[in-house]
């Protein structure tokens, strides 16, 4: 077989293929269209069926009577309550100062980079605790 034939073939093939292919697209853009209008039309029908919206307070003119104050009645009986933090701050700076002694002598006995990660751990923890006892 030649290969002028075997074009032939295959160009008579693509043809029917594409004739195939526009009538099954045609009949899905038909269907398409009818279920388009189906549905627009029960749209409409849904729309003009549908009840008026009714609102409760379209006579009512004003609405400040009611809404009362009420803030007298209530009361805190802890806005005079005080927090003593003197202790806390002052053992955060106890903290921050061994902290810093620590990392002095770290640097200076040439500790590792590990140290001064569990050192800022240790800082952290601490913290934790010293907020923890002012709650």
């Amino acid at each position: 077989m030649s290969m002028v034939t075997v074009g032939i073939i295959s160009g008579v093939g693509s043809a029917i293929t594409g004739i195939f292919g526009a009538s099954s697209a045609k009949k899905r853009a038909r269907a398409a269209a009818r279920e388009k209008r189906r549905l627009s039309a029960k749209l409409t029908s849904l729309e003009n069926s549908r009840q008026t919206v009714i609102n409760p307070y379209s006579d009512t003119k004003n609405l400040s009577n009611l809404a009362s104050d009420l803030s007298g009645g209530m009361s805190n009986p802890f806005a005079s309550l005080g927090v003593a933090t003197k202790a806390a701050e002052i053992q955060i700076e106890q903290t921050d100062i061994a902290l810093a002694n620590t990392l002095d002598t770290l640097r200076a006995t040439g500790a590792s980079a590990g140290g001064a990660t569990a050192l800022a751990q240790a800082a952290l923890q601490s913290k934790k605790g010293v907020s923890a006892s002012i709650e």
